[in-house]
C-alpha cells in the first residue's frame, strides 16, 4: 500500500465515522420524539430540549465537522501535488483512530479530561500530517 492509499484509506474511514454519526442522531432524534421525551414544539426552533443523550451525539457530530476538515484538506493537497509521504500517512492513521476513539468516550461516559486527551494526540496526528507535507514540498 502506498502513503496515499493509506491516508485516502483514513479519509473514507472518517467519513464514514461522519456518517454514522449523523445517521445515529437521526434515530436518536426520531426516538425520542416517539417515546415523547420532547414534542415537535419543544424542537422546532432548537435542540436543547432534546435528552442529553441525543445533545452528546449531536455534540458528536457536529465535531465531526470541525477538525476532520484538516485531514481532507492535507490528503486532498497531498493528493494534487504528488506529495504523500509516510508521515503523512502514519499522522492521518492516529488521526482518524483517536477520532474513533474520542466518539466512543464523547458518546458514552463522556470523560472530559481523557476525551481531551485523546481530542490533543489526535492533534498532533493531525499536525505530523502537515509537517510532513510541508517537509515534501518545501524541505528539499
Amino acid at each position: 500500500m502506498t502513503p496515499l492509499a493509506l491516508a485516502l484509506v483514513c479519509v473514507f474511514l472518517q467519513v464514514a465515522l461522519t456518517f454514522w454519526a449523523i445517521v445515529r442522531v437521526g434515530m436518536l432524534r426520531v426516538a425520542a420524539v416517539n417515546t415523547q421525551a420532547v414534542t415537535l414544539e419543544q424542537i422546532a426552533l432548537s435542540s436543547a430540549a432534546y435528552p442529553p443523550r441525543v445533545i452528546a451525539q449531536q455534540n458528536n457530530m457536529q465535531n465531526q465537522f470541525e477538525t476532520p476538515v484538516l485531514l481532507y484538506s492535507v490528503v486532498a493537497l497531498a493528493a494534487a501535488l504528488d506529495a504523500a509521504n509516510w508521515g503523512l500517512a502514519a499522522g492521518a492513521a492516529v488521526f482518524v483512530a483517536l477520532r474513533f476513539v474520542h466518539r466512543y468516550i464523547h458518546v458514552g461516559r463522556n470523560d472530559v479530561v481523557l476525551r481531551l486527551k485523546v481530542y490533543v494526540a489526535g492533534l498532533a496526528g493531525l499536525s505530523v500530517s502537515w509537517l510532513s507535507l510541508g517537509v515534501a514540498l518545501f524541505g528539499g
